[in-house]
Parts: C-alpha cells; sequence; structure tokens
C-alpha cells in the first residue's frame, strides 16, 4: 500500500511539472509574440521600439538619424549598435532588462548618462564624458533585475585587442635566413659535438707506432 502512495506521489508530481512546463511555454510564446508585434508596429515611428526574449539580437542604426529608442530584454543577450548612428540632439532610451545581457554601442563626440534602477545587477558607462559645446547626451533610463549592463564607446573592444597584440611581432617579422642556412632548397643544419677533453689524433697514432716497434723488437731477441 505504501508503495502505491509512493507512485501516485511520483505521478502527481510529474504531471504537476508538466502541467507548470506547459504553461510556462504558453506565457513565453504569448509574450514574444506580443513583442514582436510592438516592434513591427514602431517601424514608422520617430521612436522605435526593440524588443528581445530567450535570444542573442544585434540592433544596428547605421547612418540615420537616432531620436532614441524603448529597450526590453529578457532572459537575452542584447546589443544595440549606434556607432553609425547620427545625432542632432540629446536623446533617450528607455530600457527594462531582466536576466539579460545588454550592450550599447555609442559613437565617439557623444555623452553618455545612466539612471538604471538596478537589482541584482551590475552597469558599467564607459563613455569619457567631455564637457565641450556642441556635444549630445544619451541619457539612458531605465532598470535591470539580474542583468549586466554595459554602455561603451564604439571600437572600444578593439583597441584593447590591438594593444595587447602589439605587445607580440608578428611571425612574417622574423627572417628565417638568421636561424637556417638555405641551399637549393635544403635547409643545412651543422652539428658539432663538443668534447670537455679533445685528444690529439697524432698522439695516438704515435703511441700505436711505439708499441708495435716494442713488440718487433721482443719477438727479435727472442729469437737471438
Amino acid at each position: 500500500m505504501a508503495k502505491k502512495h509512493g507512485l501516485a506521489k511520483i505521478v502527481l508530481g510529474v504531471g504537476v511539472a508538466a502541467v507548470a512546463g506547459k504553461v510556462a511555454l504558453d506565457k513565453f510564446k504569448k509574450t514574444k509574440e506580443r513583442f514582436v508585434k510592438e516592434e513591427n508596429d514602431s517601424l514608422d515611428y520617430e521612436i522605435r521600439k526593440y524588443n528581445a526574449i530567450g535570444e542573442k539580437k544585434v540592433i544596428e542604426v547605421e547612418d540615420e538619424v537616432f531620436s532614441g529608442c524603448e529597450l526590453k530584454a529578457v532572459a537575452s543577450k542584447t546589443v544595440l549598435d549606434l556607432g553609425l548612428a547620427v545625432f542632432e540632439k540629446d536623446v533617450y532610451i528607455n530600457f527594462s532588462s531582466n536576466a539579460s545581457s545588454v550592450t550599447i554601442i555609442l559613437p565617439e563626440g557623444v555623452n553618455a548618462t545612466c539612471d538604471i534602477s538596478r537589482k541584482i545587477a551590475g552597469v558599467k558607462n564607459l563613455v569619457d564624458n567631455v564637457d565641450e559645446e556642441g556635444i549630445h547626451t544619451v541619457y539612458i533610463i531605465g532598470k535591470a533585475v539580474c542583468s549586466n549592463v554595459e554602455v561603451i564607446p564604439v571600437n572600444f573592444y578593439v583597441d584593447e585587442e590591438d594593444e595587447e597584440d602589439s605587445d607580440f611581432e608578428d611571425e612574417d617579422d622574423f627572417d628565417d635566413n638568421i636561424i637556417f642556412d638555405e641551399k637549393d632548397g635544403d635547409v643545412e643544419v651543422e652539428i658539432k659535438v663538443i668534447n670537455e677533453q679533445e685528444k690529439p689524433v697524432k698522439e695516438d697514432t704515435d703511441k700505436k707506432e711505439d708499441s708495435k716497434k716494442e713488440d718487433s723488437a721482443t719477438e727479435e731477441s727472442e729469437e737471438a
């Protein structure tokens, strides 16, 4: 009887998990459909909407005036690349991030200010702001939960890689002729063994001849 009750509990638990999984999947699908609809409906708006859920998404704004946007990221890795966008005024980016990684790339000559409420989240603004006339500012406002948010200038990581590579010489800079002497397409390698004590060959030969003379003299004396 106890085994039957235990089996019934297992079956019940599996059934509850299956129902919960189906509910979560349905909710995910509905949210994704809503996100896609919001983004498509904003195509003709001055303030665009960009949404990402359960995906890796790169949003690029190139060679057009950027007037601001709304950004939502849920369980996603999202990049908003404004490195080639045109800024004619101060703009706002309103966003929310939940369990996501969000990177916002800004062009040179643009300042950035963050006003982000966060909960178990990291926010980094790596843009060096300058106090000059005519410089526009991007105001980033929103909330981040269990997320990582970075605001970086264009080519930020590329410049770091270039600095690291400069510490190493290119393979093409090495001249093989310095190490190897090439002749008719073959590489000749000379191996020289250096003994701690080298004895002249002539000395060994002289000793052998003297030994032969002594043996010969001994034989003659015996015959006599």
